[in-house]
C-alpha cells in the first residue's frame, strides 16, 4: 500500500513538472541574437 501511494505521488509530481515545463516553453519569448547576446557584445566592445 505504501509503495502504491509513493508511486502515485511520484507520478503526480512528474506530471506537474512536465506540464509546467511545457507551459514555460510555450510562454517564453523568442529573443533575437542581438537581444540574447547584447550584454556580452557590450563587454567585448569595451575591451
Amino acid at each position: 500500500m505504501r509503495r502504491l501511494f509513493f508511486a502515485i505521488a511520484v507520478l503526480a509530481v512528474a506530471t506537474a513538472g512536465i506540464s509546467a515545463s511545457f507551459a514555460a516553453v510555450h510562454h517564453a519569448k523568442t529573443l533575437t541574437f542581438a537581444e540574447r547576446f547584447a550584454p556580452a557584445l557590450d563587454l567585448m566592445a569595451k575591451q
